[in-house]
């Protein structure tokens, strides 16, 4: 009885240890997993914020910030689904404040910039934005080349 008990411990050893490295493959593989999709929230994030600057950097859109209005800097930006508040975005040189609707109320902020869209694909992204208190907005089409977004076509316009 005791060789019989003695053998069945030993077939068990070794059933364990033949799944011992597929167990921690499993996990490796899984730990792996999470990092890479870690890695890949972060970079969405990273590249939403160098398209949102790039957009309140355009050119022909710097005359709706009249930064030369003390009231209006630093520029404040809605939060959104696709704006959050880690977003680290710098308009003349001061960094932008990211702030929910409630907290723009609660403050009485009525000059603030609202991203109403931008649709990130593989290579492009459409996007448009509005200034309510100025009665401006904007819409355009950027590109990525090389690695980079470049503006490829964009209009501002005025109410």
């Amino acid at each position: 009885m005791k060789k019989i008990v003695g053998i069945i411990l030993i077939i068990l050893v070794f059933i364990s240890c033949k799944n011992t490295p597929k167990i921690i493959a499993e996990n490796q593989s899984y730990s792996e997993n999470a990092i890479t999709q870690s890695e890949l929230i972060k970079s969405e994030s990273n590249q939403t914020e160098l398209i949102a600057q790039k957009i309140l950097d355009l050119p022909k859109l710097q005359w709706i910030y009249h930064p030369e209005v003390k009231e209006r800097l630093p520029v404040k930006v809605l939060e959104s689904e696709l704006i959050d508040k880690n977003l680290n975005l710098i308009k003349f040189g001061q960094k932008v404040r990211i702030l929910s609707m409630s907290e723009l109320e609660k403050e009485g902020i009525k000059d603030f910039v609202i991203f109403d869209k931008i649709k990130i694909g593989k290579d492009t992204t459409d996007f448009e934005l509005h200034y309510k208190i100025e009665g401006a907005g904007c819409s355009g089409k950027l590109l990525k080349e090389n690695g980079e977004w470049k503006v490829i076509d964009y209009s501002v316009w005025e109410n």
